[in-house]
């Protein structure tokens, strides 16, 4: 084993990942985009989605102001890109054309504004819990060696049973499928973060709750409590990958597993979420790298991470050289 080399790198979790995401989604839906066209998005988006629960109203200095700021940026550079790029007859994403109708030979099926609000709120909606979640999981990975261990193991045994050439091609949906621990990593970190802290629902008639009576039309909230029930899941609060052994891990939903909701109302993105996140996880078991003991994690109306997320990353040789 050649020593470890002496460099390390510190890098937030959360923005890093939110950078990456919406560099990811700018080319699904726009094309290729300019870096720093991308980079200013992630910026515009750390504004998103705490100012959502602030006080509400629009006055220079608070949350909803300065959301409302970003909002408008973010248009701007949607804009600014698609104009130019028509201008030039440079290719749009396939996303976009759709939208827009032009894949058809047709006309338009919505002005360009309105296809820039769509995708503004797409933007919006995939960016809303994935960072945060992942990384909480990268801080529940760091504070358990064991399940750190074995992720490596298994991301270092991918590399290794690659050739030269499919080496060089990336990860691959085979890849992706046979990463097991890391599915149970996920699946169990889902289980304790939730992408769906709360669900809103109208109560349709009068409702009784124990004493309490809730009047039709209130709106009720919903906590994914049934996460931490003793009776579905032993010692429920310990992260335990584990307990998903042998169990059917591409399921997304069940009546005791509700990370993107339920029914009509589940998360279309939860599977683009997981596959993010086991992409994340890869690149990252290349490295040896470590979370700050003192970060906290903090369950509010979304993940919060009060100090940072910041991950110390030092360049492992050993798995440098068997990934070529």
């Amino acid at each position: 084993m050649e020593k470890l080399t002496d460099w390390i790198i510190s890098s937030n979790t959360y923005h890093q990942t939110l950078q990456i995401l919406i560099e990811c989604l700018a080319k699904k839906v726009m094309g290729e985009m300019e870096p720093e066209a991308a980079k200013e998005l992630t910026l515009c988006w750390s504004h998103f989605p705490k100012g959502w629960f602030r006080i509400s109203w629009n006055i220079p200095g608070n949350g909803v102001y300065r959301m409302m700021k970003a909002k408008k940026q973010m248009i701007n550079i949607l804009k600014e890109t698609v104009l130019k790029k028509r201008a030039s007859g440079e290719e749009l994403g396939e996303f976009f054309k759709t939208l827009l109708g032009e894949m058809e030979g047709g006309e338009e099926k919505i002005s360009v504004e309105s296809a820039i609000e769509f995708i503004f709120i797409f933007f919006l909606i995939a960016n809303e819990a994935t960072p945060s979640v992942l990384a909480a999981t990268v801080k529940l990975i760091s504070d358990n060696p064991k399940v750190m261990l074995e992720l490596k193991r298994e991301h270092e045994s991918i590399v290794r049973d690659k050739s030269e050439k499919e080496k060089k091609t990336g990860l691959t949906w085979e890849d992706y499928k046979s990463m097991t621990f890391t599915q149970m990593v996920i699946n169990e970190s889902l289980r304790i973060t939730s992408t769906a802290p709360t669900v809103l629902r109208i109560i349709d008639h009068e409702f009784q709750f124990g004493e309490y009576t809730i009047p039709a039309g209130w709106i009720f909230m919903g906590f994914p409590s049934v996460h931490f029930n003793p009776e579905k899941y032993d010692d429920p609060l310990a992260f335990n990958p584990w307990r998903w052994k042998e169990k059917d891990l591409t399921a997304i939903v069940s009546k005791t597993y509700i990370p993107f909701g339920a029914g009509s109302r589940l998360c279309l993105g939860a599977d683009f979420a997981k596959l993010l996140m086991a992409s994340f996880i890869y690149h990252l078991c290349r490295y040896r790298w470590s979370m700050k003991a003192e970060t906290t994690v903090l369950r509010r109306f979304i993940l919060m991470f009060p100090g940072g997320s910041d991950v110390q990353i030092s360049q492992d040789t050993e798995v440098e050289n068997s990934a070529g």
